[in-house]
């Protein structure tokens, strides 16, 4: 009969097989967004491009030797749901970081409990002020900073038209009010004159708005929102009269949305869209990796949304082999304050995080819709910092 140390000895043992080699082989992350909300079209295909490149990560062995797993929460879109699904996260999942979330009205408030606990927080597509040189405290992003895409925008639009009207419509969100205020001092500064649109949220019917924006005559119009609000949009513009150049702000819009609005629409002329990443038309190399990991793990009807998950994936990736194989969430807050990925040609230029900038350089690409596909109206805009003061 074995004695009772003997017997304490394999239950340890036991233990250990059932526990250690999850603790040795696994990072721990999180990842919140909406993905049953009012723009679940936008924010799960960023998921899917995120979720695909942990999935080839994971089969090429991981990072240190260890794999990474994820918890993935819903929000909604709502910002109270996040933040529960961010401390349940913390404090039941263990994760190191939480990466994702949605719109900037639920980011804020998951960061300032996420500060509390010490969790880094790396958001895509979405992203807020706080990445922004002089950078606070645990965020970052590879997203989308609406200020600077405002202004990026601005200045893309002169190779659609150099002079005129420009009418940008965004809904009622802080994100959406941002980007507007933004592309409106870029636009008047070039000459442009201005005039703006704002409806609710949760809009359904967008004829009336639509309406609005025709009467006002506008040489170009700018969306700043969703991929399902662009869909509404772009076919109640039409059918108000208007067929001039429409520009799709690319926060959760794709070429998915440009092929469908132009569809719905019964037209695709004079369909622009204005991108952080590139679409998967692209003849770039880092196209191929995610292709052939699309085709590997049966993710169909690939699209830019992906490319912009998939290069947070990376974002990631690179903050983990950085952290070690033994990282605390303190490490990994470290780890992010110094990263630089090579896209491999999947936007203009390397994604690069500093101590005090947060968020980098980013590169922005004007694309037409011709010829049933998107074809790059120039070459990549670099928008290195806000040329306008914040509010």
């Amino acid at each position: 009969m074995k004695s009772i140390a003997a017997r304490l000895g394999l239950a340890a043992f036991a233990v250990g097989l059932a526990m250690g080699p999850t603790q040795a082989q696994e990072y721990k992350i999180g990842y919140i967004t909406d993905l049953s909300g009012p723009l679940a079209g936008s924010y799960t295909p960023t998921w899917q491009g995120f979720e695909l490149y942990m999935k080839a990560l994971n089969d090429r062995g991981g990072v240190n030797g260890r794999k990474i797993k994820i918890s993935l929460d819903d929000d909604g879109l709502r910002a109270d749901r996040a933040v529960a699904a961010a401390k349940k996260q913390v404090e039941r999942d263990e994760v190191l970081g939480i990466f994702g979330l949605s719109l900037s009205s639920t980011i804020g408030p998951v960061l300032g409990e996420m500060r509390k606990s010490g969790v880094p927080v790396a958001s895509t597509f979405s992203a807020i002020l706080d990445a922004l040189p002089p950078a606070k405290p645990m965020y970052y992003s590879t997203g989308v900073t609406f200020e600077v895409a405002g202004e990026a925008i601005a200045v893309l639009s002169q190779r659609i038209a150099p002079k005129g009207k420009v009418v940008g419509v965004t809904f009622d969100s802080v994100g959406g009010r941002a980007a507007l205020r933004h592309n409106k001092q870029m636009a008047e500064k070039l000459g442009y004159s201005w005039d703006e649109i704002v409806f609710p949220v949760r809009t359904a019917d967008f004829m009336p708005f639509a309406q609005s924006a025709a009467a006002l005559k506008p040489d170009i119009v700018v969306g700043h929102y969703g991929a399902e609000q662009n869909l509404g949009f772009v076919t109640a513009l039409r059918s108000a009269g208007y067929t001039g150049p429409y520009v799709i702000a690319a926060y959760g819009a794709s070429e998915a949305t440009v092929k469908q609005a132009a569809r719905q629409s019964g037209s695709g002329a004079n369909l622009y869209i204005v991108s952080r990443f590139a679409p998967v038309t692209d003849a770039v190399p880092g196209t191929k990796a995610i292709k052939d990991a699309a085709a590997k793990y049966g993710l169909a009807d690939l699209n830019s949304m992906h490319v912009t998950g998939w290069m947070l994936g990376a974002f990631a990736e690179e903050a983990l082999k950085k952290c070690g194989a033994s990282c605390t969430r303190e490490l990994l807050d470290k780890a992010l304050q110094s990263v630089r990925i090579d896209t491999q040609g999947l936007t203009g230029g390397p994604i690069e995080t500093k101590p005090g900038d947060h968020y980098g350089t980013t590169y922005w690409r004007l694309y037409r819709w011709e010829k049933d596909k998107l074809t790059g109206v120039g070459d990549w805009h670099s928008q290195s910092a806000l040329t306008f003061p914040t509010q």
